[in-house]
């Protein structure tokens, strides 16, 4: 919906800014009566323009948002109050500010050959903030695209805003010999109406981003519970100390096993070692395996990934095809005291923090070829419970000052902070009471900080939505908690 949202109001901010000086003379420029081409060059100028304004769209507004990545995006709660104070103030129509009274160079139209000079054209209109800015949702959009900090987000609303921007366009100038030309035209440039009434459609898609983003920051637990799991609309979880739980459409159904997990059309869960395959939309059982100790579980369309302890005291990942033979093989194993974390599955690629003592680890697997690779890694941090979502990768980091959940691309290198915490770490003073603090270390962290009490652990992604268990080591099964956190 977010995602959704911030397109559209981008290309309605686009569009808006067909109403500008730089607009109507474009129209002018690239149709019939600005050169003594013909249709044909006319056409080729207006799709040179339209490609000038799409490209500079995305790279404008995928900039704005590895800026805010990099300023430590996302900030979800600046995104809806100025989606809100935007909607709201195209909605009164008041006077754009800041606003930038600057037209594109006009020496391009008559030294350029036109095809080449729509296409500069486009570039400077589809950068956005280069001319006359004609509604408020033009900076409401890059800020929210900025405070939200996701790149792909950025390139999607600066390809509606470019497409937004060349469209009205590329359609009136043909047509401007024509009376229904004529008439667009007129209607455009003498009945302020057309204007207001666009602003009005900007504020409304700025108010559905203020939604939007309000609904996917909002806090959301499920407790007792731990271990998430999440396919579609379908979130599921383990109740320590109890079964599986499904939940959906807000509605709660206990499972008929332990350590649930959902993906694509199938959920599954096992009873002592047999491992049922269900359908996901009906529960039905489709498929049981018979597999010893297993403590934990991923699926996907075509493949069943289980955790198993060792007779050493380690640990090892298994995978068996749901679509040919059922025979298991071995992906991974471990021994004591090194540790392998819960699966997670998206497709045919599995995923799995690997931690030893002094060093820790993302590693994938693709399950169909055997093939690895590290993505992650670390020797003075823990990188632990990792879920895959697409091109992007959520895990937990810890060391001993804080504890992160973090969000990157897998062939990325910086991540993004979904949600800190201080480290569950006690700390003395360096020093007995009373005594001189001279010479004393107690911690090397930036700042002191009161030791976190819940400890952050398992993960499960969606396109939007971040799902986090929390448990406190302290306080008993009943303190752990899934939290919902936006992407």
């Amino acid at each position: 919906m977010l995602t959704a949202a911030v397109v559209v109001g981008a290309f309605w901010a686009g569009v808006a800014g067909t109403w500008s000086p730089c607009g109507f003379s474009m129209i002018e420029t690239l149709g019939p009566s600005g050169h003594d081409g013909g249709r044909r060059l006319t056409l080729a100028a207006c799709a040179a323009f339209g490609l000038g304004a799409v490209a500079a769209g995305g790279a404008a507004f995928a900039t704005l948002a590895v800026a805010g990545r990099a300023a430590g995006a996302p900030a979800v709660s600046l995104a809806v109050v100025v989606a809100a104070v935007g909607a709201a103030a195209d909605a009164v129509g008041i006077r754009v500010r800041p606003q930038i009274r600057r037209q594109v160079p006009e020496p391009w139209r008559r030294t350029l050959p036109l095809p080449v000079a729509g296409l500069l054209y486009g570039v400077l209109l589809g950068l956005g903030f280069t001319t006359y800015v004609l509604c408020v949702g033009t900076w409401a959009i890059a800020v929210v695209v900025f405070a939200l900090g996701d790149p792909w987000l950025g390139v999607a609303a600066g390809l509606a805003f470019g497409i937004g921007r060349a469209l009205p366009i590329a359609v009136v100038a043909p047509l401007v010999p024509r009376p229904l030309g004529s008439r667009l035209l007129e209607a455009m440039a003498s009945r302020p109406g057309s204007l207001r009434l666009t602003r009005l459609v900007v504020a409304a898609s700025l108010a559905a981003v203020a939604v939007a983003a309000g609904t996917a920051s909002g806090a959301a637990r499920w407790g007792p519970a731990v271990d998430p799991s999440v396919a579609g609309a379908d979130v599921a979880w383990e109740v320590p100390g109890g079964h599986g739980v499904l939940l959906r459409a807000g509605q709660e159904t206990a499972l008929p096993g332990d350590d649930p997990a959902l993906g694509g059309a199938y959920a599954a869960w096992h009873v002592g070692r047999t491992v049922t395959i269900a359908d996901r939309a009906t529960l039905a059982p489709i498929r049981t395996f018979d597999i010893p100790a297993v403590d934990a579980l991923a699926v996907s369309d075509a493949w069943l990934v289980f955790r198993q302890p060792r007779r050493d005291g380690g640990s090892r990942l298994g995978v068996v095809s749901l679509t040919g033979p059922p025979v298991y093989r071995y992906v991974a194993s471990v021994a004591f005291p090194t540790e392998i974390g819960r699966p997670a599955l998206d497709g045919s690629i599995i995923a799995y923090h690997r931690a030893a003592r002094t060093s820790s680890a993302i590693v994938l697997v693709n399950a169909r070829s055997g093939e690895r690779w590290v993505v992650r890694a670390a020797r003075t941090a823990q990188l632990l419970q990792p879920s895959l979502r697409g091109p992007y990768l959520l895990y937990v980091l810890v060391t001993n000052c804080v504890q992160e959940l973090r969000l990157g691309l897998l062939g990325g290198s910086r991540d993004r902070i979904l949600l800190r915490r201080p480290a569950a770490v006690l700390r003395d003073r360096g020093h007995e009471f009373g005594h001189t603090e001279q010479g004393s270390r107690a911690t090397r962290c930036p700042s002191p900080t009161v030791p976190g009490t819940r400890i952050l652990w398992t993960t499960a992604l969606t396109s939007s939505t971040a799902y986090l268990s929390e448990f406190s080591p302290n306080r008993g099964a009943a303190s752990a908690v899934i939290e919902r956190v936006a992407r």
